[in-house]
């Protein structure tokens, strides 16, 4: 049974890249492009994800808050932060909060794709700890520490 990936992105065609993306790779993806949508759903029992992928930045409900929801209920679930914003504060938010990894827009999809199945073999997110100085240009926050 292919991994199930839920989205989470308020911009339509990030949905649909990322989705195909993950598609190509071996997973099974669901789209929303709120987090309150995505909530609902998983909350209601309506779908179950093995893994969830979010923008940080978006209206309503936005990627950290999702996040704590979901770790609140579903402590299980890894969940993978996206974010075109680089400030420390954003990618420190979501690393105590419990995500797996955070990663910039535009996204190296490789490089996403080897964390994400890292994540689900793991089974559980990597340390909350953050680096000193997010690199924008890295493939993913926590890829390649070695304090981990």
């Amino acid at each position: 049974m292919r991994p199930r990936i839920v989205v989470v992105d308020d911009d339509g065609e990030n949905c649909r890249a990322l989705s195909e993306l993950l598609g190509t790779e071996g997973f099974d993806s669901l789209s929303f492009e709120s987090g309150e949508e995505a909530w609902t759903a998983m909350a209601s029992g309506t779908i179950q994800a093995d893994m969830v992928l979010a923008d940080v930045r978006m209206p309503g409900l936005d990627g950290v808050a999702l996040l704590q929801r979901i770790k609140a209920r579903f402590p299980s679930i890894p969940v993978v932060l996206v974010s075109a914003f680089v400030e420390e504060e954003v990618w420190s938010a979501g690393l105590r909060a419990g995500a797996t990894d955070v990663f910039p827009k535009p996204i190296h999809g490789a490089s996403l794709v080897r964390a994400l199945k890292d994540a689900l073999g793991a089974g559980q997110a990597r340390g909350p700890e953050p680096q000193n100085d997010p690199d924008p240009h890295a493939a993913g926050f926590t890829e390649g520490r070695t304090d981990k």
